[in-house]
């Protein structure tokens, strides 16, 4: 045959909306809310495991179920937060938000920098130790995106 197996990878695609707002030192669009249609490209690295998978896709489209269609915010712009309700005050705006519409990341903003680092270790707290390389790429439009790299 001639061939020899050097390495396994798994490739994933998915889109899903959301809405943010950005805390920027300068004026900018995105100090308002805005939403975007985002796309997420997964690649993660390693060896399959006792199931034969290198990672169970259903992980990755429990963590768009999370996102899609909610209101992205950071954990340091967290004023209240009890069972029910969540309250936002930065950039001059007081959010009063069901909890059930908000996803709080544990970031200093929500840049799509931020959304992939997050949506990266979300991964990672998944991943066996068969998993060697996460790799998430977050497009915000068509033409923009950011990329983040995990590696054991």
């Amino acid at each position: 045959m001639g061939f020899r197996l050097i390495k396994r990878k798994i490739g994933w695609h998915k889109d899903f909306d959301s809405s943010h707002f950005l805390v920027l030192p300068y004026e900018s669009k995105c100090l308002r809310i805005h939403g975007h249609t985002y796309n997420v490209d997964v690649e993660i690295w390693g060896e399959v495991n006792e199931n034969g998978m290198i990672f169970d896709f259903n992980h990755l489209s429990g963590l768009i179920k999370l996102l899609d269609h909610h209101i992205l915010v950071s954990r340091e712009w967290v004023v209240t937060e009890t069972d029910k309700v969540v309250v936002i005050e930065k950039n001059g705006k007081r959010l009063e938000l069901p909890k059930d519409e908000a996803v709080i990341l544990d970031k200093r903003n929500v840049t799509a920098e931020c959304i992939a680092e997050w949506f990266a270790e979300r991964i990672a707290e998944k991943a066996g130790d068969n998993v060697r390389k996460i790799k998430v790429k977050i497009w915000e439009d068509p033409r923009s995106y950011a990329e983040v790299t995990l590696e054991r």
